[in-house]
């Protein structure tokens, strides 16, 4: 995949959980302009339930379609 993983990684940190993944924003700039911005963005989360409520609200946009699959999927069906 050419500009992100489309995957959400959770790893335990010593004060609670960490998750990783690729910035959808920055993903998208990076699509567009020379300048190359990292996209991989970890935040930790202490309180579970503050974990549970930001995948709840974001998990959706944090999982990028791979863009090669796609392509590759649409081109196998032509």
């Amino acid at each position: 995949m050419m500009y992100g993983e489309g995957t959400v990684k959770l790893k335990r940190a010593a004060n609670g959980f960490v998750v990783c993944f690729s910035d959808p924003e920055i993903v998208e700039s990076n699509k567009k302009k020379d300048k190359y911005e990292d996209p991989e963005v970890d935040m930790v989360f202490t309180e579970m339930p503050k974990l549970i409520k930001f995948l709840q609200d974001n998990l959706e946009k944090l999982l990028q379609e791979d863009e090669y699959d796609t392509a590759f999927m649409k081109a196998l069906k032509e």
